[in-house]
């Protein structure tokens, strides 16, 4: 193989490169289109690390990323059991992706909402201490009030923080029961119908996961702000 043809099928590496990491970017726009620029030249470098940084910024972390992977796990598991018997038809494989990836953006909902619970700006105790402080200095009807409502909205996102993570822990445990329920069901020859049910749970728990959320959200935007 000559030099030139090397040259060519490197340029054509450098390209596929810089197509899948602009393609993979979140947000695109120019940030994408000079990291997928750098990649024609330089692929053999900068393509893992693009690909690598990406990977590890849609990953949530904490319990959120741990929930999201023991449900991966359960599912994926529990499509394999089910593989080449009846049971296949209550749990194909096309069923368990939709569930992953509702839970995927249940995940990262929840992921963004324990962010934004670690800034200084809606730290509970800051802004509890905030309505004390100026209970104590008999501050202005008008602060107060905004202290109060500002120490509500904070305790309303920790409430639904911790009812996402109490329902996500509710998730992971059924997707593990249902895999052990396909198991079973797979060596004692078990009936597709044995499994229907908790199959329809895993199903209506994943709808139902975002519910309060986008319900509080509702209420919150009708609610009027006090002065």
């Amino acid at each position: 193989m000559s030099l030139r043809d090397l040259s060519v099928l490197y340029l054509v590496a450098g390209i596929c490169c810089a197509v899948a990491i602009y393609r993979s970017s979140p947000a695109g726009g120019s940030r994408a289109a000079v990291s997928a620029a750098l990649a024609v030249p330089l692929w053999p470098l900068w393509a893992p690390i693009a690909l690598t940084a990406k990977r590890a910024v849609d990953t949530p972390k904490g319990a959120a990323g741990s929930a999201l992977a023991r449900v991966k796990t359960a599912l994926g598991e529990a499509v394999a059991a089910s593989r080449g018997t009846p049971l296949a038809s209550v749990l194909p494989a096309e069923a368990a992706a939709r569930i992953e990836a509702e839970v995927e953006r249940r995940v990262q909902r929840h992921a963004e909402l324990e962010a934004l619970l670690r800034k200084d700006a809606f730290d509970l105790a800051r802004a509890e201490a905030r309505v004390r402080e100026l209970e104590r200095a008999s501050g202005s009807s008008r602060a107060l009030a905004t202290a109060r409502l500002d120490l509500d909205n904070v305790r309303r996102l920790s409430s639904l923080r911790d009812r996402d993570t109490r329902a996500l822990e509710e998730l992971c445990a059924l997707a593990e029961a249902l895999r052990t329920q396909v198991t079973v069901a797979r060596f004692s020859g078990s009936s597709a119908a044995d499994i229907g049910g908790i199959v329809s749970e895993v199903q209506a728990r994943v709808e139902g996961l975002g519910a309060a959320l986008e319900a509080e959200e509702s209420l919150r935007a009708e609610e009027p702000i006090e002065t």
